[in-house]
């Protein structure tokens, strides 16, 4: 029979994490149940569930690395990920489970057959699809508790500033030096933190630029119309994959309020030394 309480409370159950210690864990199928119940969004119900110190199941190996406390600010947070390719795709699922509440996405392009050596939502049903479309679909699948927004545009005017209205974070995904540019400018109108990312061949690099502080000019000033390093080295799949990571790593951290000195190093990997080197700006 279903319970006839329908509270958070009554629906959890204690369970171990992975340092062996006890705490209160709520499954999916409770959560979405409630939901319906009590027509409250499932991305409500996580909030609340965490905010009563139960941590949703899906959650649990997250700690404790990420504490119940930092959850519940991914779960009241909204990052944009301009550009949904190679880098894009990895960024957003990532993001996806490790439970951000809200994701904004933006790209104009369809799924082809050169994505699917590197594109971790391209395959042979989604090709001819727009990517944001099938992220969308996706990712619900993955976390329902994540508010996806779609946009088939691409970002390429600074007057776009106010699709970024909500956001905290901004990731960039993108290939191309003018559209990073214009991009760059559209997070310093708005004063927030752009988390720049890329890649060629088997080379990547990561660096956090904050408003207005002129190194993206740095590195693609008088190059706006310049093919990128992407298209003359071509991309195998290790580079995106493995610098997604430390673009996620770099939105947790703004997030948590663990970059706040304004670090100006940039990240450069080099994967068939391998090496990682930083450099100063």
């Amino acid at each position: 029979m279903m319970p006839t309480d329908h509270s958070l409370e009554s629906r959890a159950r204690i369970e171990k994490d992975s340092r062996g210690e006890s705490c209160r864990v709520i499954c999916e199928q409770d959560l979405l149940e409630l939901s319906q119940i009590l027509n409250i969004p499932l991305h409500q119900m996580y909030l609340q569930s965490m905010e009563k110190g139960i941590v949703p199941l899906r959650y649990l190996r997250n700690m404790p690395s990420i504490t119940l406390k930092q959850q519940i600010t991914l779960q009241t947070s909204q990052v944009a990920v301009v550009g949904a390719g190679g880098l894009g795709g990895y960024v957003i699922e990532g993001l996806c489970r490790l439970g951000i509440g809200a994701l904004h996405i933006f790209d104009p392009d369809a799924f082809d057959e050169t994505n699917l050596n590197r594109q971790v939502f391209a395959r042979q049903n989604t090709l001819g699809y727009p990517k944001v479309q099938v992220m969308q679909e996706c990712c619900r699948l993955i976390n329902p508790a994540v508010q996806i927004t779609a946009h088939q545009i691409a970002v390429k005017g600074q007057t776009q500033d106010d699709l970024f209205a909500d956001v905290q974070v901004i990731v960039d995904a993108l290939d191309t030096p003018g559209d990073r540019l214009t991009l760059a400018a559209i997070a310093g109108k708005c004063c927030l933190p752009l988390v720049h990312g890329a890649v060629a061949g088997f080379g990547g690099r990561v660096m956090v630029i904050h408003p207005l502080d002129g190194r993206m000019e740095t590195l693609y000033g008088g190059q706006e119309n310049a093919c990128s390093a992407e298209h003359l080295l071509g991309t195998p799949v290790l580079s995106p994959a493995f610098i997604a990571s430390f673009q996620m790593m770099a939105v947790l951290n703004i997030l948590f309020g663990k970059n706040q000195s304004r670090d100006s190093r940039m990240i450069y990997v080099d994967m068939e030394k391998p090496s990682l080197d930083f450099f100063e700006f």
